[in-house]
């Protein structure tokens, strides 16, 4: 008995087909727009979980740079992976600038599109002219001295070009796809994901631990892997258009909260901007006079309005509130705004609080008419015969009104004599 059951798991064994293990995908990620702290942790929490299941990490990148801290997190997740990071510069027309250029170099494979470019990794700040400068004497000779000796690093340690590494930090040295290949900054062209992934095949790459791993990419499946919508959310906070809007927002909802209390939306909508700004300030390395100066603004702007100058303070708040958001990104790298914005900003800002706000406090600074001394011997017309009752229109407004005088005719003269409720007693006007 237990040899037919024996026979008959031969069998069965031998009917089952066997199928061939394929090969371990490829992680798919992105490095899209301005690298900030949220693209930091996306990308390090991708190549750690992909460690455990992929055979390589493909990151696409199309960045105009970004914060260095945030860069060099990212940098340090690539150096310590077990398996391959590769960085492709792409759709045609991506830049891999500043901040970019070192994670192109660091990767274990920089590859790039046909019409793309790499290169301009000299740190910049924003000047009062809005124009790029660099950085004051002294701070600028240590922080070039301190990234162009990672970029000498990072090129030696991946077998790129040394020379060329420090010159795009203390030149702004910029390549197309094609001088990179050629300089050895880069290892290869590809024009697409599939293209790359046909030109990885068999490619022998050294990890961390020093192992050597030949990748296996023909026919490996890539598993797209974006930021997730909260991330998304997040790293939208971090682009200074968007923390520009808030900021306004915020100024303006509350600011007008405070003119015309009541209003609530306002308000509310300030308020929510304030709280999301409080993240984006979290991150971006802000200057701290800009506060400084933005707040002053707005109080130039108040004090102008319920203590009127003749134009002084809108003036010396249109200057403060200007050399303030100058001021508020220069401190951070990659997040410059055009000075033109600003400038459109602040003339926006002044005329906000000089003209809408403006009108909203002098209106509350009106008196009130009301019940008898709303109305009561103003002159209008009849709309129609008072036979004794009809309507009159008085002060802009349409009234039901009696007769005291007999019958008046549709537009003759009427003077309130009496209101009661919203109901008013008039008599025929007559010239004196």
């Amino acid at each position: 008995m237990m040899r037919k059951v024996a026979w008959f798991a031969l069998v069965v064994l031998a009917l089952v087909p066997i199928q061939a293990e394929g090969p371990l995908p490829v992680v798919q990620l992105y490095i899209v727009d301005q690298i900030d702290p949220v693209t930091a942790d996306y990308v390090t929490a991708g190549i750690t979980e992909a460690q455990q299941r992929a055979q390589a990490v493909l990151i696409i990148m199309d960045t105009p740079g970004g914060l260095l801290t945030s860069t060099q997190k990212i940098i340090q997740s690539i150096l310590a992976s077990k398996i391959p990071v590769i960085v492709y510069v792409s759709p045609d027309g991506a830049t891999a600038a500043s901040a970019g250029a070192l994670i192109t170099m660091v990767a274990h494979v920089a590859a790039m599109s046909p019409v793309s470019n790499i290169g301009s990794a000299t740190p910049v700040a924003l000047s009062p002219s809005g124009e790029v400068e660099k950085l004051g004497k002294s701070m600028e000779r240590k922080i070039v001295n301190d990234l162009a000796a990672k970029a000498r690093s990072i090129a030696k340690e991946r077998g790129r070009n040394v020379e060329w590494a420090e010159k795009a930090v203390r030149e702004a040295s910029n390549l197309t796809s094609k001088e990179a290949l050629e300089k050895k900054v880069i290892d290869l062209i590809a024009k697409d994901v599939s293209d790359l992934m046909r030109q990885l095949d068999g490619r022998r790459v050294k990890v961390a631990d020093g192992k050597v791993v030949v990748l296996k990419t023909k026919s490996a499946p890539i598993e797209d892997q974006p930021m997730s919508p909260w991330e998304k959310f997040l790293h939208y906070l971090s682009n200074p258009m968007v923390v520009l809007f808030l900021t306004l927002a915020a100024t303006y909802g509350l600011i007008y909260e405070l003119a015309n209390p009541g209003s609530i939306f306002p308000g509310v909508i300030g308020a929510i901007s304030i709280v999301l700004l409080l993240y984006s300030y979290s991150v971006l390395p802000v200057n701290v006079a800009g506060f400084v100066f933005i707040a002053l603004g707005i109080a130039m702007f108040l004090i102008e309005l319920f203590t009127p100058t003749h134009g002084v303070l809108t003036v010396g708040g249109a200057i403060s509130l200007f050399l303030g958001l100058i001021m508020l990104f220069r401190a951070a790298e990659g997040f410059m705004l055009p000075i033109w914005l600003l400038g459109f900003v602040t003339l926006l800002t002044a005329g906000f609080f000089a003209f809408v706000i403006g009108l909203g406090v002098r209106a509350l600074k009106n008196p009130y008419l009301s019940g008898r001394e709303g109305v009561v011997g103003h002159i209008g017309h009849a709309k129609t015969d008072l036979d004794p009752t009809g309507k009159v229109f008085v002060d802009g407004s349409l009234w039901t009104a009696t007769s005291i005088d007999g019958k008046i005719s549709k537009d003759e003269p009427v003077e309130v004599v009496e209101m009661h409720g919203l109901k008013l007693k008039v008599r025929r006007h007559t010239e004196e």
